[in-house]
């Protein structure tokens, strides 16, 4: 199983990466949306990486168990298990866990990496409990345009359409929702050179974007320093600069899905 281990250090999953990484945001996003899910809570969270989302998930749930298949992964991610949490190296694919064992599964941009998805959706729902809710992300294939069918990030093995992704989870789940993931329109530059790329090109827009490549190039302290001064916030966007709407599920770079267990 694949998930794209080499993705993983290149910044998206840093714990405390913060201010270092403009994926931090997005990426910590989907944990803080995971939040009132979780409270209470037994859960699973595949495909953990490094950790960084034990240490939010933790917070509200009884107990959290981390799974990753990359040993360095899983190594860093041990240091996220002080209280509450454990992290188990695995395979999504064939989890070492008895039927029903979690209240909830996290699986957030992992089945975009994995060949047998179909076999990869039947083994989180069968250690759900009865009723037990899955929150899985993955791309959007309307955003990132796949060319014949071949995803532009090497990592990914497939994208899924909306109606792709509304189609494979319903065969096994009852779906409650699949919202769009995306940035606060008050963010007028994304931090992500695709999204850059689809900007208007309007001198207005195209002078932001000028403006966000210079500051992007500052030391850290330097560039820091003017964002708060200026926006009263850090340079990336943050967890909470992201929207998860149904409205958005068509033009979103991220769907999110919330499924019960049949």
């Amino acid at each position: 199983m694949n998930t794209g281990v080499d993705e993983q250090f290149q910044g998206a999953n840093i714990i405390d990466a913060g201010k270092l990484s403009p994926y931090w945001g997005e990426h910590v996003a989907r944990y803080v949306f995971a939040m009132p899910y979780v409270d209470g809570k037994t859960v699973l969270d595949i495909a953990c990486g490094t950790g960084y989302g034990l240490g939010f998930l933790k917070e509200k749930a009884v107990q959290v168990t981390g799974v990753d298949a990359n040993l360095d992964a899983a190594t860093k991610a041990s240091k996220e298990c002080r209280n509450k949490a454990a992290v188990i190296l695995g395979d999504g694919r064939n989890l070492p866990f008895g039927d029903e064992n979690f209240d909830i599964v996290t699986s957030f941009e992992t089945i975009e990496h994995v060949h047998e998805r179909d076999q990869f959706l039947k083994e989180l729902s069968r250690v759900l409990k009865p009723e037990g809710t899955l929150l899985l992300s993955t791309p959007n294939a309307i955003h990132t345009k796949p060319v014949n069918g071949r995803p532009s990030n090497p990592f990914h093995v497939f994208e899924y359409t909306p109606e792709e992704f509304r189609s494979e989870l319903q065969d096994i789940f009852q779906i409650e929702l699949i919202l769009g993931q995306s940035l606060d329109e008050s963010i007028r530059i994304p931090p992500f050179y695709f999204e850059q790329q689809q900007l208007p090109k309007s001198f207005g827009t195209q002078t932001l974007l000028l403006g966000w490549k210079i500051m992007n190039k500052l030391p850290l302290s330097i560039r820091e320093t003017l964002s708060n001064a200026i926006w009263k916030k850090p340079f990336y966007p943050t967890e909470y600069d992201y929207l998860f709407s149904p409205d958005t599920v068509e033009s979103a770079p991220v769907q999110v899905a919330v499924c019960r267990k049949r």
